[in-house]
């Protein structure tokens, strides 16, 4: 065992000197492996403290990811990389909790996390410089509020490649106890085949939202303008609705109109189709800070390095595997080959992948050998469906039962006629298919028509199968709905293009189907099923607008806003020049306060007021525009302890003392503070302070929650104000 650490050591030792040698395709799987450990622990400043690790090659058709696994007593991380070093992603996990408890004195409930969300973002953006390319920019798409509750925040964003935006995506979750990243994950380049098409263009996003519109299609049918309350009229109107296309872009080189759609079609059926070769390539230009010393590797990491010692590559392994001829993989492609390490013992297997293409499709075999000695462990796999002629009356044949459209259509009406004749008389064929198809079934929708025009609202569904029996019938229909006039209708083309203009279009990193050339460089591809893979091209398409729109009014010609639910934020638009305005609105970023968007500071605070607001840092939401009544708020107030059934009293005007009783008494305070005789406190007015209030002003004073007036007072009876409740939780979350 000493001689082989000492091997490994050497290996890595000389690998420190050269980590931007690129890895020669024999390469030794332990030396590959020190090779991307020692890159993937410089980027992340991994220390020595682990205890256990290993690490395990996943040979895809696009290239090595590599699983890095670190663990000790205290934590486990687990990191999946290139195998020049570029992480991809990262999962941290603590032994026993996840997230430390914090106890306080009363055993209280409210407090602030440890970490703002803009401070999270901070140890979250620092993070992606470690790990992001020269060529990469993330800006994080932060719409997220801010909780009381929260041990954690994750923040999400696009990749910007070459200045441009791309599909790809980031993910990073950070802790708020220390600030630690504990979750990461990221779309790369290395996920497309080729090179990232030259971040240039040779048209205009004008010239391209021109060509776009052309691809947009419209219908104009009746919809339903209701809001559903009792006694309102429904009300059918016209609009322009959007329907369903195929996808386009703008390629950005040519300046032309691709229908993604068809392209992606012709791709599946021509397996293999000619092309251009691609290749697969990405930016490793890592940006990371300059380290005092190079990383090295611990004791438990070349042990972890050594598991893969002796570990035979897949064309090895393959050459053990076909002296099974029991196996008949004569005809089979050698695929890919994934490892993997066993956590208790240490044994490495490999699952290899065959391929066979034939006219009836791709035979596929799976077989799992020990990653060191070949030895056979398991296999599995499946075949294409095949079809052999049958001799049907001296003839070879192959027959289906069929119906024609035409004849499905005439049985469903017959049906739905007898059925439900007289709305079905209201009613048209929807989406049929034409009369002279056949097939082993059809489905049809009727749908209401009035002045020429469609009401889906209001229709009939049935399927017919190939003997010309009812399958399944539905009707939604209403009698009620009044139908607007079709007079003063704009036109198609005006809704088009007001349709067309609401959607942004920029340049931007696409993602674009390529065909696979039958080159060797991309035989794993295609054994591993795959006709086609996506690149990543320069290109114009109709972005995603901020609000979702169902269609375009019919006669205003105005985009028609779809229903869709937004949590609103706690904002209040009176606390302009007042002296409380930071703590309200802090608190209202943890939709701690009162709902409606006004704040009324220095209004006088009611039982109702203040039983809201401890309610809100409760997790509990009150808005008296909506909620028909105060019993579940109240019912809240007792469990937590705030006040009995018998003090409810809701326009009662709270004093100082009552107001701070009742926050304390909460908090589980009250039966330290109703001690008689121990209790002293410095307000200037202790004299007046009743005994009763006494214990609770020395316990607000000693937590730092209340400071006394202007003239260090208590002041137990005078009345309060909103502000000063927000205040005083205020101070007792941040205490």
């Amino acid at each position: 065992m000493k001689l082989r650490k000492l091997a490994a050591a050497l290996i890595a030792g000389a690998l420190s000197l050269s980590l931007a040698a690129p890895a020669l395709a024999a390469e030794a799987a332990d030396a590959r492996l020190a090779k991307v450990t020692l890159a993937v622990k410089g980027i992340l400043d991994i220390g020595d403290e682990y205890t256990e690790f290993y690490g395990e090659p996943n040979e895809t058709p696009l290239g090595t990811r590599w699983n890095l696994n670190w663990k000790s007593e205290e934590e486990e991380l687990s990191v999946t990389a290139t195998g020049e070093g570029k992480v991809l992603s990262l999962s941290r996990w603590e032994g026993g909790s996840v997230q430390p408890y914090y106890a306080s004195m009363g055993g209280s409930r409210l407090s602030f996390p440890p970490m703002s969300r803009e401070k999270a973002g901070e140890y979250a953006r620092a993070f992606l410089d470690r790990v992001l390319a020269g060529n990469e920019k993330v800006t994080f798409d932060d719409e997220w509020e801010e909780s009381l509750s929260a041990e954690s925040y994750t923040f999400r964003g696009g990749v910007e490649l070459n200045g441009l935006p791309s599909p790809m995506t980031v993910s990073v979750r950070v802790r708020l106890s220390d600030g630690k990243v504990t979750r990461f994950s990221r779309g790369d380049v290395s996920d497309y085949a080729g090179a990232p098409g030259e971040a240039r263009t040779s048209t205009t996003g004008e010239k391209a939202r021109e060509l776009l519109k052309t691809t947009l299609d419209m219908r104009l049918e009746y919809v339903l303008d209701w809001d559903e309350k009792e006694g309102a009229e429904k009300k059918a109107v016209l609009r322009y609705l959007p329907n369903s296309t195929d996808d386009f872009y703008v390629d950005a080189a040519t300046g032309e109109l691709v229908n993604l759609t068809e392209l992606q079609k012709q791709l599946r059926q021509q397996y293999a189709a000619g092309g251009e070769e691609n290749g697969v390539m990405m930016d490793t230009s890592m940006k990371t800070e300059a380290a005092a010393e190079a990383p090295s590797l611990t004791e438990v990491e070349l042990e972890g390095v050594a598991k893969l010692e002796d570990v035979l590559d897949k064309e090895a392994l393959d050459q053990k595997i076909r002296t099974w001829q029991e196996l008949h993989l004569g005809q089979y492609t050698l695929g890919s080959a994934s490892y993997s390490v066993d956590r208790e013992t240490g044994e490495v297997t490999a699952r290899v992948s065959y391929a066979k293409n034939t006219e009836e499709g791709i035979y596929r075999r799976y077989v799992t050998v020990d990653a060191k000695t070949g030895a056979l462990i398991s296999m599995y796999g499946y075949s294409p469906s095949r079809y052999e002629s049958q001799a049907i009356g001296g003839k070879e044949e192959q027959a289906f039962a069929v119906i024609s459209a035409k004849n499905a259509q005439a049985k469903a009406a017959a049906f739905l006629s007898k059925l439900w004749g007289p709305q079905f008389a209201k009613t048209e064929v929807y989406n049929g298919p034409d009369g002279a198809e056949e097939a082993a079934g059809w489905s049809f929708t009727f749908a209401q028509k009035e002045n020429g025009y469609f009401f889906p609202g209001n229709s009939i569904s049935a399927q017919v199968d190939a003997d010309g029996y009812i399958v399944s019938f539905s009707k939604h229909f209403d009698d009620d709905v009044r139908f607007d006039s079709a007079e003063g209708l704009i036109s198609m083309e005006a809704a088009v293009d007001a349709w067309c203009a609401s959607f942004p279009v920029e340049l931007g990193y696409l993602e674009i189907p390529v065909a696979l050339d039958l080159s060797q460089e991309f035989e794993l591809l295609r054994n591993a099923g795959y006709h086609y893979y996506n690149a990543l091209k320069p290109g114009y398409a109709l972005g995603s607008r901020e609000s979702w729109y169902s269609g375009v009014d019919a006669k205003t010609g105005e985009l028609v806003k779809g229903e869709t639910y937004e949590a609103g934020k706690m904002l209040y638009d009176d606390l302009e020049g007042h002296w409380a305005k930071a703590i309200l609105d802090e608190l209202a970023r943890y939709s701690v306060g009162w709902a409606g968007g006004k704040a009324q500071p220095d209004k006088a605070l009611t039982q109702l007021d203040y039983i809201v607001l401890l309610a809100s840092a409760n997790g509990f939401s009150y808005d008296p525009e909506s909620e028909k009544g105060t019993d579940s708020l109240y019912a809240f107030a007792y469990r937590q302890g705030l006040l009995t059934k018998e003090e409810r009293e809701e326009d009662k005007v709270l004093t100082r003392s009552g107001m701070v009783k009742m926050l304390l008494d909460g908090e589980g305070y009250g039966a330290v503070a109703q001690l008689s005789g121990i209790f002293r406190c410095g307000f200037a007015d202790e004299a007046s302070i009743p005994e009763a209030d006494l214990g609770y002003a020395a316990l607000a004073q000693g937590l730092g929650i209340v400071d006394g007036d202007s003239q260090g007072n208590y002041a137990p009876q005078r009345p309060a104000v909103r502000s000063e409740a927000a205040v005083l939780l205020w101070k007792y979350m941040k205490r």
